[in-house]
């Protein structure tokens, strides 16, 4: 079975519009989306929540997220390849 997904570029557009954005997509039937997470520019606190926020409610809509990560980012948050449990944090509901 083929599937299509949507992206979802967390600094492109307000959380608001990225949720209902998801919401539209899921009610079309999409069950894949794919964001990235390529540069912390600004409050890392709130980029990270959103971040989350936005996977959260993929995820509540049954949907399958990708997510890449520039290694750059690791720097800026301060997390290592060596520990990738803040990934696994973003990913998991909270």
């Amino acid at each position: 079975m083929k599937q299509l997904g949507i992206s979802i570029y967390p600094e492109k557009a307000s959380l608001q519009e990225n949720i209902e954005y998801l919401n539209l997509a899921a009610k079309y039937g999409f069950k894949r989306v794919f964001t990235c997470l390529l540069s912390v520019n600004g409050d890392k606190d709130k980029i990270v929540k959103e971040f989350k926020e936005i996977i959260n409610e993929a995820n509540r809509l049954g949907m399958n997220v990708i997510a890449d990560v520039s290694p750059r980012v690791f720097g800026e948050l301060g997390i290592s390849y060596k520990d990738l449990s803040f990934l696994k944090s973003l990913m998991s509901m909270a």
